[in-house]
């Protein structure tokens, strides 16, 4: 004997709408490309020859895949988590907060950073007629202004600035009186202090300006000399 079942009409349907709304990650085993104009959350600090489509200093977004051929390395920071990665050969999969690495291996360990303010901070970098540069607060009358909050903290003395065009960036102590206006040429798009001897102080708070574009960046009181990886002490315009 055979039996037929039969579905009712507003099953099929309701079926017919989930179908419809279901994610891309959901209905491929393939994580789907990230959106237009989605977040970064990983900063590429260095990366081997002829790996395609990637390059150092570059922001990368969560789903974005590469491949690694056997040798190939690729240094990634992750913003929000602090996460440093090196990774080499295979398939890597950039996600939120670290990588997935399929038929590679991975050294991965965690620096000192300002994780979901360097994010955001990235999130402004490099937008057309921002200024980000927040307003010192306004003080009583009598009362002397305290001074602005930071933007994000470097953890090195010596910031690596990264700038859309060659230019001028000019540095200001914020929290000591009678210290020159500092100016940085930078002749590329991207310069390590380290590599120069323009070290800031630790504890210091400095206002850092390309063209229209600012931070308040706040030096960590620990903070040491020296280059290294990039996150922990990036000022990206």
């Amino acid at each position: 004997m055979s039996v037929a079942f039969q579905m009712p009409a507003r099953a099929l349907v309701a079926g017919a709408l989930l179908l419809l709304t279901a994610s891309p990650a959901a209905l491929a085993a393939d994580p789907a490309p990230a959106a237009a104009g989605a977040a970064p959350t990983a900063l590429v600090e260095d990366v081997s020859d002829g790996v395609d489509g990637v390059q150092p200093m570059d922001y990368l977004t969560a789903g974005r895949t590469l491949a690694l051929k056997s040798g190939q390395t690729l240094t990634l920071s992750y913003l929000e988590s602090c996460v440093n990665e090196t990774i080499t050969g295979g398939s890597v999969t950039v996600g939120a907060r670290e990588s997935a690495v399929q038929g590679g291996t991975i050294d991965r360990h965690t620096l000192p950073c300002d994780g979901g303010k360097l994010l955001l901070a990235s999130n402004e970098a490099g937008k057309a007629g921002v200024t980000v540069f927040r307003s010192a607060p306004i003080a009583l009358p009598g009362m002397k202004a305290p001074p602005p909050k930071p933007d994000f903290t470097l953890f090195k003395t010596h910031p690596v600035l990264i700038l859309s065009a060659p230019g001028p960036v000019t540095i200001d102590r914020l929290d000591v009186q009678g210290i020159a206006l500092t100016t940085v040429n930078v002749p590329g798009t991207t310069l390590d202090t380290a590599k120069q001897g323009t070290g800031l102080e630790p504890g210091g708070l400095y206002k850092v300006s390309a063209g229209q574009k600012s931070f308040v960046v706040k030096i960590d009181d620990k903070a040491v000399a020296g280059g290294g990886p990039a996150l922990g002490r990036l000022i990206r315009f």
